[in-house]
């Protein structure tokens, strides 16, 4: 655990950082300047070209994570993995090409077959967009090798700052209308070449930028290979659709209007699991790891602190944004406060994600890790038909709702197979505890009444939530390393009082 807890420290200070940043951004800045059509119109590129670069990957990263502890040498360089993982990324990326070109229509037209938001498609555009693929594509590839080599910090980095900086500043030159908006979308489509040139420059400076031949695989191996990155393929394929069907099928039902509140709520209801983020990452190469030692006593502690930890912080983190949710829908306005219920079902999706802590990653570097595969298809099955129902009897709400039934059900199943294959299970009494606290100040904030000036009633919701819920969870000691946390603050705080 030494290791996950140091790095996903560190990746929690950025992560929050990047949530600091991206609120004033996303939350803040962009609804006063664009119109909630071109909002959403920014979301549909960065989600299709986010959904295309994931599945183009063709599950190199799968078979990065899953063979790099067995490949592990100084001798070999890793019998050529690094090699044999950007090969897969260039087939990717020419398949990727006629496709994208084939279904284009299908994510920048509406129903009726017109541009979103009458924006003009030309072939520069198309070009930007498949260069923007291909660049994160590739990113991801080499974040995936960065992570396996126990470098997570970095990819964290450009996800929460430097993917959170630049738009404001894009947004800033279009308020002072040094660009237009066509202007705009080409900058934020500029941004993706950062993240991959600072991990290319980081493989180098560590070193572990080996380009030789792949191999020699045993037969085992290349079929194990083959399987992995046949798995990996298909539940990205699957992932991807499950994060981006709602904008798409809003974008379809309603227009990009409702994508772009739909998108600017996300946000807020998407801070709940930011928590969790900077561990799985780490986490998922150090259970490799243990699985290859067939270590499942240090899985098992990993699942359940994780579940512990993160139970604790998200659910506070969800406290105080659904607590001062009218200072939200004040600030937003309409047409945003009139689904300011997607903040909760989102929000609470991520809450029931954090509980269920790494039981996603000990499944993929497991025997069994097909598994997550045929519980991906599930889900977009499972989110589709829930996605349409709801949003077409509620509106935008609907939406969210879908995602927090899928997330649930889908949980629910890991543990249930966690438990009955390994007898892992992340819950205990602290469990009961930490939950018992949630609601309880829950409860409470609902029926705390609201200040008519947002600001004083954030510092007033806040405070009270605050005040309720952190003594609460130190005196029943609902995590020993929120404890710990605690403590150090009381000190450092006791020697800065004191003078020592």
């Amino acid at each position: 655990m030494g290791i996950i807890k140091k790095q996903s420290t560190y990746s929690l200070i950025i992560l929050y950082a990047g949530v600091i940043i991206g609120f004033i951004g996303t939350a803040l800045i962009r609804p006063k300047i664009l119109s909630e059509g071109e909002i959403g119109l920014l979301q549909i590129i960065l989600n299709t070209t986010a959904m295309f670069s994931g599945i183009f990957t063709l599950g190199a990263n799968f078979t990065t994570l899953r063979m790099f502890p067995i490949f592990q040498s100084e001798k070999d360089n890793n019998r050529g993995l690094f090699s044999l993982v950007l090969l897969i990324g260039i087939m990717g990326a020419l398949i990727m090409i006629p496709v994208f070109l084939a279904t284009e229509f299908f994510f920048f037209e509406n129903k009726e077959g017109e541009s979103l938001e009458e924006f003009a498609y030309t072939n520069n555009f198309y070009l930007g967009v498949i260069l923007v693929i291909i660049a994160r594509l590739f990113q991801n590839i080499l974040d995936g090798y960065l992570r396996a080599n126990k470098v997570s910090t970095l990819g964290i980095f450009s996800d929460s700052i430097i993917l959170k900086v630049f738009p404001i500043i894009g947004l800033a030159l279009y308020y002072f209308e040094w660009i237009d908006f066509v202007g705009l979308i080409y900058f934020n489509m500029s941004i993706f070449i950062l993240p991959l040139v600072l991990s290319f420059v980081f493989l180098k400076k560590l070193k572990i930028f080996h380009l030789s031949a792949p191999g020699p695989f045993s037969k085992e191996e290349r079929k194990e290979m083959r399987g992995v990155s046949m798995v990996g393929l298909f539940e990205i394929i699957s992932a991807g659709i499950i994060l981006y069907v709602d904008t798409i099928m809003l974008q379809w039902l309603i227009g990009e209007e409702a994508v772009g509140v739909y998108s600017t709520l996300f946000f807020f209801g998407l801070v709940v699991g930011i928590p969790a983020r900077g561990l799985t990452r780490v986490a998922i190469v150090i259970i490799a790891e243990a699985f290859a030692k067939k270590e499942m006593s240090e899985i098992q502690a990993i699942y359940k602190k994780s579940s512990e930890v993160l139970m604790v912080v998200a659910g506070y983190v969800f406290l105080m944004i659904w607590g001062n949710r009218y200072s939200v829908e004040q600030y937003l306005g309409e047409p945003f406060s009139g689904a300011i219920w997607v903040i909760f079902f989102i929000g609470l999706a991520q809450f029931t994600d954090v509980i269920a802590s790494v039981n996603y990653q000990i499944i993929a570097v497991s025997r069994y890790y097909y598994f997550n595969v045929i519980l991906s298809v599930i889900s977009v099955v499972l989110l589709v038909l829930t996605d349409y129902w709801f949003i077409t009897e509620i509106g935008i709400v609907g939406a969210a709702l879908g995602s927090l039934v899928s997330v649930f059900v889908i949980n629910l199943v890991r543990f249930i197979f966690l438990k009955s294959r390994y007898g892992l299970s992340p819950f205990s009494l602290k469990t009961l505890k930490s939950m018992s606290v949630f609601l309880g100040v829950l409860a409470l904030s609902g029926f705390l009444p609201d200040l008519e000036n947002l600001y004083l009633n954030l510092f007033w919701k806040g405070g009270i939530i605050t005040l309720s819920f952190i003594p609460l969870v130190y005196v029943l000691k609902c995590s020993e390393d929120v404890n710990t946390v605690i403590n150090n603050v009381f000190r450092k705080v006791f020697r800065v009082i004191s003078g020592n």
